[in-house]
């Protein structure tokens, strides 16, 4: 497998600390990662009671498959930001996402509570872009810290703040969001796009994960079990894209003029990708308890 691989990061469902059902059975979802939600899936009278309920989650439910696991925390300017990030700094997280981040300041604080909380060098950092400040400081968000691993958009704040309407073909948001992709290419981080605006049913769920994929994204952020499927299969190589990728590497052989190299990193990307997905359901399918 190439050394460059990335995690699967195809569809990232976000869970609610509201709901200890959905807390209890995450392991059976086929996402690729999971975020713990303290932020907008908790209303305020329940932020602290999802705390407790989310840090015993991740501590008593572990995920056989290893998926990453992230916590979205509330703001520092909030009364429970500073409180979930330090709580975060001493759970067993792969990553702690951040709201509304419109500056490097915002990362180095939320890296300073960890650093102080004793949380371990692989605690990364995600961030979310959902305001124009955030989209036009991308670059200096996606330097601020070496515990950055990536961004996320949050396309309802995003839309709004930005003045446009969430159409399907969300021309309003292109520049925004093509910026936020180059300057994660440019710095080699994940880019997971937003939740799809029609959050409470499928409709038009496929189209918006392919206009991703051909927009750059790396995954799907999902608020719905039954579109995690869709994600998967969008971000994911089809059956034609492997068999392709097989022939390139085969007709190579040995070679390795520049042209050809262009491609065969491209294939050879392909191909571990769906060596990490096959290993990825192989797994899940032995951990699933019998009928």
């Amino acid at each position: 497998m190439m050394a460059d691989t990335p995690p699967l990061r195809r569809s990232m469902l976000y869970l609610a600390g509201a709901y200890p059902q959905m807390l209890d059975a995450y392991p059976s979802f086929p996402a690729d990662m999971f975020c713990f939600d303290l932020e907008d899936g908790t209303p305020p009278h329940d932020k602290l009671a999802a705390r407790e309920r989310i840090a015993d989650a991740l501590r008593t439910i572990p995920d056989g498959a290893g998926r990453e696991r992230l916590l979205r925390v509330n703001g520092l300017d909030t009364p429970w930001g500073h409180g979930d990030c330090t709580m975060a700094a001493t759970l067993p997280l792969d990553g702690v996402l951040i709201p509304k981040v419109e500056g490097a300041g915002m990362v180095r604080q939320v890296t300073a509570i960890l650093d102080a909380g004793g949380a371990p060098a692989a605690l990364r950092i995600w961030c979310l872009v959902e305001t124009p400040l955030g989209v036009l400081r991308a670059e200096e968000i996606a330097t601020a810290s070496p515990r950055i691993a990536g961004l996320v958009i949050g396309g309802t704040d995003l839309a709004e703040t930005l003045h446009v309407r969430q159409t399907a073909g969300r021309l309003g948001m292109l520049h925004a969001l093509s910026h936020a992709v180059l300057v994660a290419r440019a710095h080699g981080l994940t880019i997971i796009d937003a939740v799809h605006p029609n959050y409470a049913n499928t409709d038009g769920f496929a189209e918006s994960c392919a206009q991703g994929v051909e927009w750059g994204f790396d995954g799907k952020s999902v608020v719905l079990p039954a579109t995690i499927g869709m994600a998967n299969a969008a971000f994911g190589p089809n059956v034609e894209e492997i068999a392709h990728a097989r022939t390139q590497v085969d007709a190579a052989g040995g070679a390795q003029d520049g042209y050809a190299s262009l491609h065969l990193a491209h294939a050879r990307r392909v191909l571990a990708t769906a060596a990490l997905i096959a290993q990825q359901d192989a797994l899940r399918a032995t951990l699933q308890p019998a009928p």
